[in-house]
């Protein structure tokens, strides 16, 4: 009977496979007709993660200076006018200097968001549309690297998948790293790579992709670079046309290294991200970060892909392997190891973003080759089985992780949503512990008070005692409230501190407003 149920099994996944890959064929002879259907299907489902699920909130720290850098950049300026209490109101990713305020994150994303608010095009259309590019993309370079099959898989698979969905619905600047660096693979994929245009794009590209992410854009980009050296393209004169498409990126990354720390060769981010490198206990801590990431891989996308990633990365054939390509998942994390951050709050295993997209093509690649089901190993076969129960249950994580997300913008913008009850005289709004119960967020993430301290409403870091309305004289504020976050109530009190000198008045009562924080 067992022998019997087995063979059954054997051959109900073989029936499966023989369909879905004759459906994968034929969508994928009619692409035009398929992107007129998926595109605005994938487009929906993103926009509706945003607007009703993230509630078109920057749900992190990076995400917020993402959008303070690009009203900076929108407004024709490189940085804001000094804060007036650094101490009070100063936020993690915002350096605060005795004459100026900048963001401390690449220029390369901000400049993309700059770039929509200058034509008055909304900031969160952005890496939507974007998302939609990277799946064309994903299409266009599986075709090219492998056949249109594997393009169309992966352009699916990737497309049903949690941690691709949330991403391009954020302000992440993951999702534009991502197309660059698959636009980049695009063109080194070809087989005529012999124009200077060519290597050229390439560099460009992938100079950009540099600016966005710096870790992330050098250490994806070599693998693209090497796929772009193999035989059949001059090495030498290719080398010098990726240099000069790239090179305008470099004297841009300079001049504003130059005009913004003073020192050409000084990034913005040194001073976040320098100590993490190789921080004490490293080695521990480096495998307990790299296991959180292979679990959020799991819960994040098609529970299959990291498996099968680790086995086909020793048991592909030869016809089926694309060189520096396939490893650059290994790559990624086996240098992320010395690096001690967990990536804060994330949808997914966010560093490894721009890697995931390859390791879809590559095991995709692999899972859809052209070879007869019937003769596969059983490691073959139990791998595409493995990955029919894992988009079957897909959609219950893309639920499960909706609920969950959507109670962590909803606890992280409580304090927003009071605060906009507080009326139009000016109020100081004190932080004076963790807020949220699933995801608690630090003070320093939530004193979001947009370029200039002007609006009605400040947030600041609580002092504490006698310094409270110290603090709301010093800001010419009115009104001073603290606001503690309260975890058997899930949402913050927000209470008036006694400051007569000040005229307080009482909050007016009011219910909670559409959360968001000031922006501009």
């Amino acid at each position: 009977m067992p022998e019997v149920s087995l063979s059954s099994a054997l051959a109900s996944t073989a029936r499966v496979h023989a369909r879905v890959t004759a459906l994968l064929d034929a969508v994928s002879a009619h692409p035009r007709a398929a992107a007129l259907i998926g595109l605005p299907l994938a487009f929906a489902v993103i926009l509706v993660i945003n607007r009703f699920v993230l509630l078109d909130f920057p749900n992190s720290g990076d995400e917020y200076a993402y959008l303070y850098q690009a009203l900076t950049l929108a407004e024709g300026r490189l940085w804001n006018p000094p804060s007036p209490a650094p101490d009070l109101l100063g936020f993690n990713y915002i350096v605060h200097e005795a004459t100026r305020s900048f963001g401390s994150f690449p220029m390369g994303w901000p400049l993309v968001l700059a770039a929509a608010l200058a034509v008055d095009g909304p900031a969160w259309l952005v890496n939507p549309l974007l998302g939609v590019v990277t799946l064309v993309l994903l299409y266009a370079v599986g075709a090219r690297l492998y056949n249109r099959r594997t393009g169309m898989a992966a352009a699916v698979l990737v497309g049903a998948s949690p941690f691709f969905l949330f991403n391009a619905a954020s302000y992440f600047s993951h999702t534009f790293c991502g197309a660059l660096l698959l636009g980049a693979a695009w063109f080194a994929a070809r087989d005529d790579r012999r124009p200077p245009w060519v290597a050229m794009a390439v560099g460009a590209l992938i100079g950009w992709a540099v600016v966005t992410r710096y870790f992330t854009g050098v250490i994806c980009g070599v693998p693209i670079v090497l796929w772009l050296l193999r035989p059949g393209a001059p090495p030498v004169r290719t080398l010098a046309w990726l240099a000069v498409g790239g090179l305008p990126w470099v004297a841009a990354l300079l001049a504003y290294n130059l005009a913004m720390t003073g020192d050409p060769w000084e990034l913005t981010t040194r001073p976040l991200t320098l100590s993490l490198w190789f921080a004490d206990g490293f080695v521990l801590r480096g495998a307990d970060i790299l296991a959180t990431h292979v679990l959020r891989h799991l819960s994040w996308t098609p529970a299959v892909f990291i498996i099968a990633y680790a086995i086909y990365l020793r048991r592909a054939p030869a016809s089926g392997r694309r060189g520096p390509l396939d490893w650059m998942l290994v790559a990624t994390a086996a240098t992320l190891y010395f690096y001690v951050e967990r990536g804060g709050n994330q949808y997914g295993p966010r560093f490894h973003y721009e890697a995931f997209l390859f390791l879809a093509l590559f095991v995709t690649a692999q899972m859809f080759r052209e070879q007869p089901f019937a003769t596969r190993s059983a490691t073959d076969r139990g791998l595409f089985a493995g990955l029919v129960v894992s988009v079957a249950v897909l959609p219950i994580a893309l639920v499960t992780h909706a609920v969950i997300e959507h109670r962590v913008v909803d606890e992280r913008s409580d304090i927003y949503s009071q605060a906009m009850a507080l009326g139009a005289a000016p109020a100081l709004v004190l932080i004076g512990s963790r807020v949220g119960s699933v995801r608690s967020m630090g003070p320093a993430d939530l004193t979001r008070n947009g370029l200039t301290p002007a609006a009605p409403v400040l947030f600041a870091v609580d002092p504490g005692g006698a310094e409270r309305c110290a603090a709301g004289a010093r800001l010419n504020r009115q009104r001073v409230f603290t606001y503690v976050w309260d975890d058997r109530r899930a949402s913050g009190t927000l209470a008036p501190v006694p400051c007569p000198a000040l005229a307080v008045r009482q909050p007016p009562a009011g219910g909670r407003a559409r959360p968001g924080p000031p922006r501009g």
